[in-house]
């Protein structure tokens, strides 16, 4: 056999040192390049007639049939019998006619607890609008003006604009949110002071601050202490007299009793956890230490479970609902808890939504809540707490929506196994699975939400110079929550998709979740987002 000459191995050693280099160019122009951008509307900007719909009222509960809902310039202008159709307008042929085909019409769904991306467009928005979804209330935002891996207020509010201009296939972001405030550990080096929050005339500057960004809420986190709560709800308080008013939303610190979380007007409370904890009477000697990773583990968990008490558990519902703070449950946050150990759960098929780097993260949270969150008994059999606690949570959601607490739908997507868009029909279906009737379930991603952004009188329902967004469904909600799933059109702003169109959002979305080049970015912009790394670090 022939050895290899000189001149071959020079040039095998300069291949292998170029290579490298050469991959990085790629990958740089890989990046580099224009993001893909989903499909459009089906129409846009033009006056819209839907006739032969079953119009769903989500304030009474009544389904009237036969009816045509005229839209321009992204208003309801008119809605009419179908059968009148030509005598209320000679002029009908100036209208696109859409064939609703005796199908049933329900006011855009709103998900009231997301977090959304800079890739939000690629990996979300189509998502979201294919589900119906046709406005989110982000609840997380960015420490400065811009970020390369959170959406900061100036991008939704720009994506919202080219909404409405038709050029943009996005959801509507009514409210705009802070960084989520953590107590100081959360704020990496050169970042202003004053958001560690370490004074009042830090609050109020962090007030300020945030108000110049554009954001209308400040997202309450875990870790804040009481202290710093009343600073900033003496900041808000202050400055609520501005045109500009700031409020606070989030989390219920854990240092915070929630009387004074209602009583510093938290205006909404997240997560199932809540009552979770308030109404145990064994939460005492934890919630007097500073919250921190192992505090609560399964044995304490099935402490706080057997430790539950309905009288007390009425009392702060009851607190709660006589109060202007709102509750977001977000029940799928505890179905990893419940339900990680169970193969199916975790082979959900639409995880090809979810980009794989994305996939690889809940994969690993699931197996970490699956072993962390067992007790083992002497016999060698395993107990989960978290699963006992999840039929707990709903039963919670039903007590609290017999005594008046006000609540809104969110899901917390895209939260380990939160699929955005989809995720909220999950969300809903629990509530009806907890006792709701649909109705009240539908109300609570409509008619509750627009009444939360005060948005009530232009949103949340089908009515004459409301906001034209809207849902076409093959079947009826109110019978079946399920039918929510059966998106036929979709109108948002005025503009049309069918149901092609909304076919080709799922596939540009799943498609966008499987390609290299959107997974890079995803790294990419995680890795250069300073509070992103701060953030995973603490």
């Amino acid at each position: 056999m022939m050895k290899p000459t000189r001149s071959k191995n020079l040039f095998a050693r300069r291949l292998l040192l170029w290579l490298p280099v050469a991959l990085l160019l790629w990958l740089g122009l890989l990046l580099g390049c224009a993001l893909p951008q989903p499909p459009l509307p089906t129409l846009s900007n033009q006056p819209l007639l839907i006739h032969n719909v079953q119009l769903v009222n989500v304030v009474t509960g009544d389904i009237v049939p036969g009816q045509s809902v005229w839209i321009e310039q992204g208003k309801i202008q008119r809605i009419t019998t179908t059968a009148n159709d030509f005598a209320a307008d000679p002029a009908t042929g100036n209208w696109h006619q859409i064939n609703g085909n005796n199908q049933y019409l329900i006011p855009g769904l709103q998900d009231m607890h997301t977090h959304s991306m800079q890739l939000a467009p690629q990996l979300q928005h189509p998502l979201w609008l294919a589900a119906g979804v046709t406005s989110v209330r982000d609840m997380s935002g960015c420490m400065a003006a811009s970020d390369s891996f959170v959406a900061c207020s100036a991008d939704r509010k720009r994506w919202q604009q080219q909404l409405q201009q038709g050029v943009r296939s996005s959801p509507r972001y009514p409210l705009q949110s802070s960084f989520a405030l953590n107590g100081g550990a959360e704020v990496p080096d050169g970042m202003p002071a004053f958001l560690k929050l370490q004074s009042a005339a830090d609050a109020k500057a962090l007030v300020e601050y945030y108000q110049q960004l554009g954001v209308d809420q400040l997202k309450i986190y875990e870790q804040l202490s009481l202290q710093q709560f009343q600073w900033l709800a003496a900041a808000v308080t202050e400055n609520a007299a501005k045109p500009t008013g700031i409020t606070l939303a989030g989390h219920q610190p854990w240092l915070v009793p929630l009387e004074n979380a209602i009583e510093g007007g938290l205006k909404s409370l997240e997560h199932g956890r809540v009552f979770l904890f308030e109404c145990s009477t064994a939460i005492g000697p934890y919630k007097a230490q500073p919250i921190r990773e192992g505090l609560i583990t399964a044995l304490v968990w099935q402490q706080i479970l057997d430790s539950q008490d309905e009288q007390l558990c009425q009392q702060k519902m009851q607190l709660l609902a006589a109060s202007d703070s709102w509750w977001s449950p977000t029940l799928l946050t505890l179905q990893l808890g419940a339900k990680a150990m169970l193969p199916q759960f975790r082979a959900d098929p639409r995880l090809n939504t979810v980009p794989w780097l994305l996939r690889i993260l809940w994969q690993a949270d699931a197996d970490a809540m699956a072993e962390r969150g067992r007790i083992v008994d002497e016999q060698g059999n395993a107990q989960y707490p978290q699963q006992q606690a999840f039929a707990l949570a709903l039963q919670h959601v039903q007590m609290a929506q017999q005594l008046g607490v006000k609540i809104i739908a969110g899901t917390d997507a895209p939260d380990s196994f939160v699929f955005t868009g989809s995720g909220l029909h999950d969300e809903l279906a629990l509530y009806v699975q907890a006792g709701f009737t649909p109705l009240q379930a539908l109300q609570t991603a409509t008619l509750n939400a627009a009444r939360y952004h005060g948005t009530s009188d232009r949103s949340g329902q089908i009515a004459v110079g409301f906001d034209a967004d809207l849902v076409l469904l093959a079947a009826n909600p109110l019978t079946d929550i399920q039918a929510l799933r059966q998106v036929q059109g979709l109108v948002i702003a005025g503009q049309w998709y069918d149901q092609d169109r909304l076919m080709q959002l799922q596939q540009f979305a799943i498609g966008q979740a499987g390609s290299l080049r959107i997974n890079l970015q995803l790294m990419s912009g995680a890795l250069q987002s300073a509070t992103f790394r701060q953030q995973f670090a603490d």
